[in-house]
C-alpha cells in the first residue's frame, strides 16, 4: 500500500498520519450515458450523476465521483473556459479523501476545492481522469471524462493578513521550533492586509476561503489545503490536509499563526481551532 502523509494542524501540535498515494494523468472522452442517470468513464470505472452535464460550477467546487472498482482509484480533475484555459486543477491525491484500504466496489469520492482563479468565458469544462495504483504495475492512467460546464465570470474578493517583514516571521519560527520551551506561538509581528480576487464565491465559505488563500499565498515544498470549516458562534474551525517534507514543522509553524490572524480578522470571530481530519 502506498504512503502519503496527512497533516492536521492544531495551534501547537502537527499530526501526520499516513494515507495512499498514486499517479495522475490520462487522456479523456466524452462521457458515456447510463440509464442510472449517471454518465459515466469507459468501463463505467467512474461516474457522475448526469446532472454535471451543463450545471453551473461553483466556489467552492464541489462534486461525488463513484467508483465502480476495488482497486486504488484516484481521481484528477481540471477546469477549463471555453478559451482553454486551465484555471483550476488538482486530484483526490492532493486532498486525500478517499478510503486508504477496503476500497469498497461504488465508493464515492467526495471532491471539495475552492478556485482561485478566475473564468473568461461563461461555458467551459470539466475533465476527470481517473488512474489505478497496484504494486505490480504502479499508476496507470484510464480513461477519464470530458463534461460541458458552465462557469461565472464574476469575482469575489478575500483577505488574509501576511507579515511586512517575512525576515522576521522566519527568525521567529526558527527560535520558537528550535527552542526548548514550547509555549503559543504568538509573536508580535507587524502585519499587513492583502486582496485577492478570485472565482465568486459562496459567503458562508469565508473561513475556509481566508484560509486557502493563506495556503496558496505562501505554499510549501507541497501544496496544503483546507478541507473542512465551519464556525460556531464566534469560534471557527479549519481543518488542513497536505503531504510533508524534511523541516515540514517549520512551514506549519509559520501558516497557521497567519491562518489565524487571517480568521481572527474576519468580523464575529474571536478563536480559531485547528481541527483534526477525522
Amino acid at each position: 500500500m502506498r504512503q502519503r502523509l496527512l497533516l492536521v494542524l492544531s495551534t501547537a501540535v502537527l499530526a501526520l498520519t499516513y494515507l495512499s498515494q498514486g499517479a495522475r494523468g490520462a487522456k479523456s472522452e466524452t462521457p458515456s450515458s447510463a440509464s442510472s442517470g449517471s454518465l459515466c468513464s469507459e468501463g463505467r470505472i467512474i461516474c457522475v450523476p448526469s446532472s454535471v452535464a451543463n450545471s453551473v460550477i461553483e466556489n467552492p467546487f464541489r462534486i461525488d465521483v463513484q467508483v465502480n472498482s476495488t482497486d486504488d482509484i484516484e481521481v484528477a480533475w481540471e477546469i477549463r473556459d471555453s478559451t482553454g484555459q486551465v484555471f483550476e486543477s488538482s486530484s483526490t491525491y492532493d486532498y486525500t479523501d478517499q478510503p486508504a484500504q477496503d476500497f469498497a466496489l461504488g465508493r464515492t469520492l467526495h471532491i471539495l476545492a475552492f478556485i482561485f482563479a478566475t473564468a473568461k468565458t461563461e461555458q467551459g469544462t470539466l475533465i476527470l481522469t481517473p488512474s489505478r495504483y497496484t504494486i505490480q504495475t504502479g499508476g496507470v492512467s484510464l480513461a477519464g471524462i470530458t463534461i460541458p460546464v458552465r462557469l461565472t465570470t464574476a469575482k469575489s474578493t478575500v483577505s488574509i493578513l501576511e507579515p511586512a517583514n517575512p525576515d522576521e516571521l522566519k527568525d521567529a519560527v526558527i527560535d520558537w521550533v528550535e527552542g526548548e520551551h514550547h509555549g503559543e506561538f504568538n509573536p508580535k509581528l507587524k502585519l499587513i492586509p492583502r486582496q485577492i480576487e478570485i472565482m465568486r464565491f459562496d459567503k458562508t465559505a469565508i473561513i475556509g476561503a481566508t484560509a486557502e488563500a493563506v495556503l496558496r499565498s505562501f505554499p510549501g515544498q507541497g501544496q496544503w489545503h483546507v478541507t473542512n470549516w465551519q464556525s460556531a458562534g464566534s469560534t471557527a474551525h479549519v481543518t488542513l490536509v497536505g503531504s510533508g517534507w524534511a523541516g515540514v514543522t517549520y512551514y506549519a509553524t509559520s501558516v497557521s499563526y497567519l491562518i489565524e490572524k487571517s480568521v481572527l480578522n474576519l468580523p464575529g470571530i474571536q478563536k480559531l481551532i485547528f481541527d483534526r481530519e477525522q
